[in-house]
């Protein structure tokens, strides 16, 4: 192959990677931080509300699923939305089921995590799909 054409392949690839890269850490830093301030609102209206302990674990799952879906549809765009989607729905997993144990004074690695994790890698995955399938407009 001669040279000029693999120097214009080679900065296709790092453009393609980079915008990959670009996508998938802006859908995690605003689906951790949508998830942050939807938990700590919740937090706040089960102090003052008395709530019962029971719906933590469901409310705080639906708070988790719906910043992957934010962080994704705002974010994906262009192929293999599942793909950013799926990377998107781990780290972001990940990261919020982390910070909270850290928060709490202790993360456990155990099925509750996992299930966490897998449920969000399964709407960043769902997410991604339903977001590179939307008409995008022009602002």
């Amino acid at each position: 192959m001669p040279p000029h054409k693999i120097i214009v392949r080679r900065f296709s690839m790092e453009k393609i990677f980079g915008n990959v890269y670009k996508q998938v850490l802006r859908g995690v830093i605003t689906a951790v931080l949508i998830t942050l301030a939807c938990v700590l609102i919740f937090a706040l209206l089960l102090d003052v509300t008395g709530m019962s302990e029971s719906v933590i674990r469901p409310v705080n799952q639906f708070i988790k699923v719906l910043s992957v879906f934010a962080g994704t549809v705002l974010f994906v765009k262009g192929e293999k939305g599942w793909l950013k989607g799926l990377l998107i729905g781990l780290i972001s997993s990940l990261l919020s089921s982390l910070l909270f144990g850290l928060i709490s004074g202790g993360a456990s690695f155990g099925l509750s995590m996992l299930i966490d994790v897998l449920f969000g890698a399964a709407m960043g995955v769902i997410s991604g799909v339903i977001s590179v399938n939307l008409p995008r407009r022009k602002f």
